[in-house]
């Protein structure tokens, strides 16, 4: 009989130890080494802690703003989530992210490189806790390309060298029918998203030129492959068939052991005489409006950002990351590329954050892939412009 209440009493402490753990969950879109370095953070954080316990997720990149859109209204998703901070005017209008301005302790943005925190910042408040600070830049093979391009010119000279369609074999390759990249030549050329009283002007002529640019380098000077997929991107280069790759630092995970790769800043474009100016983002953890444990949340997310996990962050997943404590570390501070990376952040816009961001996305991602292909950048452009507008109208703004 003893024993029978001894193994009930059991039971019920393990229920009762079961019930009052937190159980957090993260989704992250990583792919590579950023992957297991995040995986690393996490086993770290629950091998110390055992009052919270944090489940990771992986959600492709491409599908990751959308499931957290519908998700967590409905009270479904993630507690806390890795994304950049283009999304935060929206999910902070619609609701959908919790300010974690109650949390932080004095000079809390001290922590951080600078450009790292501001972007977090939406109405005066804090929306996320800077991780990474990520901007597309220019790899190549050395094997292939002696001198990296400074020009535009350069560059095409360089890509029809090593394009060779029938072996498969390309000058430069990049998702040219992605807006997020086709932004370094738009911003190149002048063009912008908004204007300053925060008004759509993704149809201008700076833009337009920019579309016709990137259109030019795939059916005139054809030194890119057709539908090019970030799974191309990889590919190709691993198989030693590109020269040249326009991709962010996550792209340093992808790449094989066996195939060397520098990088080097995105070129000067010649008929402006000025240098590329790809997106920047500053890559943050944020937590869910709608998470039933927010004081549990808060502590897994100072711990990814903290030290210990930057550094691994930096060092297995090879991110430019926003913890400048990091920096200290001799592996951090004598990286080959993280110069590189950090000087590319000098020549970047930060997207933009504010709630109209969303609405311009879909409709600027449908022009460039039409453009792609063949139609008229001034015509496809128009009408992303009109939707644009017309998208805001319906939505109050």
């Amino acid at each position: 009989m003893k024993k029978m209440v001894m193994v009930v009493f059991l039971m019920l402490l393990a229920l009762s130890f079961l019930y009052s753990q937190a159980n957090i969950t993260l989704w992250h879109s990583y792919r590579g080494e950023e992957k297991e370095a995040i995986k690393k953070v996490v086993a770290n954080f629950n091998e110390s802690h055992s009052d919270i316990q944090v489940k990771a997720l992986g959600v492709p990149f491409d599908a990751f703003p959308d499931k957290i859109t519908a998700a967590i209204p409905r009270g479904k998703g993630p507690d806390i989530f890795i994304f950049a901070h283009d999304r935060i005017g929206g999910w902070v209008e619609a609701k959908i992210i919790e300010p974690l301005d109650y949390y932080l302790e004095k000079d809390f943005e001290n922590r951080f490189v600078e450009g790292s925190y501001k972007p977090m910042l939406y109405n005066g408040s804090l929306y996320g806790l800077p991780m990474s600070l990520k901007s597309i830049i220019l790899f190549y093979n050395p094997d292939i390309v002696k001198t990296p391009p400074r020009t535009t010119g350069e560059m095409i000279k360089i890509a029809k060298q090593h394009t060779n369609e029938k072996e498969g074999r390309y000058g430069l390759v990049y998702e040219n029918a992605n807006y997020y990249y086709n932004a370094c030549w738009m911003q190149g050329f002048g063009g912008r998203v908004f204007d300053e009283n925060d008004n759509p002007i993704v149809n201008s002529p700076e833009c337009v030129r920019s579309f016709q640019f990137a259109q030019d380098l795939y059916l005139k000077e054809k030194i890119m492959p057709p539908e090019v997929s970030n799974v191309l991107v990889t590919t190709l280069y691993n198989e030693r068939k590109s020269a040249m790759v326009i991709s962010g630092p996550w792209f340093r995970g992808e790449i094989s052991k066996d195939v060397p790769y520098e990088v080097e800043l995105l070129p000067v474009i010649d008929e402006v005489g000025k240098r590329a100016l790809p997106f920047m983002s500053s890559e943050g953890v944020m937590m869910s409006a709608r998470s039933e444990h927010k004081d549990e949340a808060f502590k897994v997310m100072e711990f990814l950002v903290n030290e210990e996990s930057a550094l691994i962050m930096a060092t297995i997943g090879n991110q430019p990351v926003a913890n400048k404590s990091v920096y200290k570390y001799p592996e951090v501070a004598n990286d080959k590329y993280l110069p590189k990376f950090k000087e590319q952040i000098n020549y970047s816009i930060p997207m933009p954050s504010i709630p109209q961001m969303t609405f311009v996305w879909s409709p600027a991602s449908t022009a460039i892939t039409a453009v792609i292909n063949g139609k008229d950048p001034k015509e496809e452009l128009d009408k992303a412009q009109k939707t644009i507008l017309q998208n805001l109208k319906a939505a109050g703004f």
